[in-house]
């Protein structure tokens, strides 16, 4: 019995299964249309499941969404011309926002790239400025080697959107080669040990340090730490709106609530008044330091998995570069017992009062 025929479509989707997607998010469209049909019929019980949306926008947002809550890529298919083109704003929120997306976007035939012909743009370089990596596929049988290093780049680092056009003959086309493997993301070991030991000192010194919360501190390990830590210390908390969720209604003596635009919140206030603030898993685009470092005099140690960006009103006097979670496990024993000095703690109480009267 012959074998049966596989096709660039067909490569694409297997890829995506290797992957464990679960969902692609899409319009569907005459150069992509052989995609959408592999995922309709699925070959696998395992395939991913197609959601058609009413926009492209759209269908880039809800793929950043699955990133945002699972921390794996979400993945958005759409046709080539305007079908690519209108993925821009929801991919370059992705990539601002560290939300891992996907974008599979169709392409005319390769022998129509060069010329004047319906829906033919240089996909990739329109995405090149907004994404993390972007590609254009020329060989059928290198495509899923192009999505597993797309997915790859938008899974690692600070995550953000991956861009892969895909000519129409490409989809079309026989192909022979297997998709690439699962790919399993790095892991990061904790930050240095001294550094460790020298921020710990740093928050007994200090007369009123105080936790900052981001975007990377909101996964499911590194909150669990978190809460861990503050089990057994009274140091206190505030939360950018990324990071909202982080603290357990439990754990409320600890939290001093969100900081905002207006600064007039009592999480604003704290990170004035305090003399330590320890950003952990921050990022400058959730709550720009000009906003509560407005004079660059606080006294800021990063704990985080990237290297900190770093400006005029953001200048960390120590980084704890290395797997969040990790770090913050090694801290809590050194942190145990660790309570507020007596000087600062009316302070704080003074602002818990603030904030339930706010609510």
């Amino acid at each position: 019995m012959a074998e049966e025929k596989r096709y660039g479509a067909d490569l694409i989707v297997e890829s995506l299964t290797n992957h464990g997607i679960d969902y692609v998010f899409g319009i569907p469209g005459a150069k992509i249309d052989r995609v959408f049909e592999s995922l309709e019929h699925p070959k696998s019980e395992k395939s991913p499941q197609l959601i058609v949306a009413r926009h492209e926008q759209n269908a880039a947002f809800m793929a950043a969404g699955i990133g945002r809550l699972t921390g794996k890529p979400g993945v958005v298919l759409t046709t080539s011309g305007p079908g690519a083109s209108n993925l821009a704003t929801g991919l370059v929120t992705a990539t601002a926002e560290g939300d891992p997306v996907l974008a599979l976007s169709g392409q005319v035939k390769r022998a129509d790239l060069l010329r004047s012909s319906h829906q033919s743009m240089r996909n990739a370089d329109l995405f090149a400025p907004i994404t993390k990596y972007a590609a254009e596929v020329q060989d059928p049988d290198n495509v899923s080697e192009i999505i597993a290093n797309a997915y790859q780049a938008a899974e690692s680092g600070k995550q953000g959107a991956s861009f892969v056009s895909i000519p129409q003959d490409v989809t079309d086309s026989p192909v022979n080669s297997e998709p690439i493997k699962p790919l399993v993301a790095p892991k990061l070991g904790p930050a240095s040990p001294s550094d460790m030991t020298y921020l710990a000192h740093a928050i007994k010194e200090a007369s009123l340090p105080v936790l900052l919360l981001g975007m990377r501190a909101s996964s499911s390990d590194v909150t669990a730490e978190i809460r861990e830590l503050l089990s057994v210390t009274e140091l206190p908390v505030v939360e950018t709106f990324q990071g909202a969720g982080i603290i357990s209604h439990r754990q409320i003596d600890n939290f001093f609530g969100r900081v905002g635009l207006f600064r007039n919140q009592p999480g604003d206030m704290l990170l004035q008044h305090s003399d330590l603030v320890i950003a952990i898993g921050y990022d400058p685009v959730e709550y720009e330091p000009r906003n509560w470092n407005a004079d660059g005099k606080a006294r800021i140690i990063v704990i985080d998995d990237v290297p900190a960006e770093i400006d005029h009103n953001f200048q960390p006097e120590t980084e704890l570069i290395g797997d969040i979670s990790q770090t913050l496990d090694i801290l809590v024993p050194l942190l145990r017992g660790y309570q507020v000095a007596p000087g600062s703690k009316r302070y704080l109480e003074d602002l818990q009062a603030k904030l339930q009267d706010s609510d």
